[in-house]
């Protein structure tokens, strides 16, 4: 995610400080070799993380790098429904996607970046996987999922309603990477209608045209707004 800004990682831990949930569970949504995951638990070490892959290979490497940590991991496509999606597996696994490159218009993505193989997975929502896992509050949601994130959001209703997730750290869009995938207003949105607020901003690399291309966005639940964020003296 954003390895081009790392003051990310700094924002978010200064933010889960003020939360301060004991005994926190994260969710690792599109967990790829897992070095979130590891990162979380460097600095977390009394945590639990849910790590969601949809690539089979990759995790089972995950799975054997934290075997000996409390680490679950979940092999699905995080999504609004359950049931098949496609995967399409890029040579760069990073970019692996539920959903296709845009078939017309300018392209920001590198040429270099190819499919080399679709497969079907296995999809599940969120309020799903919590239910199915017991787990009654999340206080960090990180969602690197090349384009479902808008899909994400709309599976995981029940626990937006209740503002079950304090923190959300997702990748965003600012020009179409993959076909049909939600842009950052369109994010946004979905999160606002949950009382969900923007927090920060990491913008990602620029396109040779100057078009910025995508970037990571934090939110915050309004109970973390109200509860952390809103008991700050006043600008002076």
């Amino acid at each position: 995610m954003s390895d081009h800004d790392p003051t990310y990682w700094e924002r978010i831990c200064e933010l889960l400080a003020r939360v301060d949930v004991p005994h926190p569970v994260f969710v690792d949504g599109g967990a790829n070799h897992g070095d979130f995951t590891a990162r979380l638990l460097e600095q977390y070490p009394d945590a639990t993380v849910h790590a969601v892959e949809p690539n089979a290979e990759l995790c089972a490497e995950i799975g054997l790098r934290f075997a000996s940590r409390p680490v679950h991991v979940h092999q699905a496509a995080l999504h609004s429904r359950e049931g098949t999606l496609d995967l399409h597996l890029h040579e760069n696994s990073g970019t692996s996607s539920t959903l296709p490159r845009p078939a017309s218009g300018r392209r920001y993505f590198h040429s270099s970046d190819r499919v080399v193989a679709t497969v079907p997975v296995r999809a599940t929502t969120l309020d799903r996987l919590a239910a199915a896992e017991a787990i009654e509050h999340i206080a960090l949601l990180k969602l690197d999922t090349q384009g479902a994130e808008l899909p994400i959001v709309e599976g995981a209703a029940g626990l937006l309603r209740r503002a079950a997730i304090d923190v959300i750290y997702a990748e965003f869009f600012v020009v179409p990477h993959y076909e049909g995938a939600a842009l950052l207003h369109e994010l946004w949105a979905a999160l606002a209608a949950h009382d969900y607020v923007l927090y920060d901003l990491f913008k990602g690399p620029y396109g040779r045209n100057g078009q910025l291309r995508f970037g990571d966005a934090i939110f915050v639940s309004p109970r973390v707004r109200a509860g952390c964020l809103d008991t700050f003296p006043e600008e002076t």
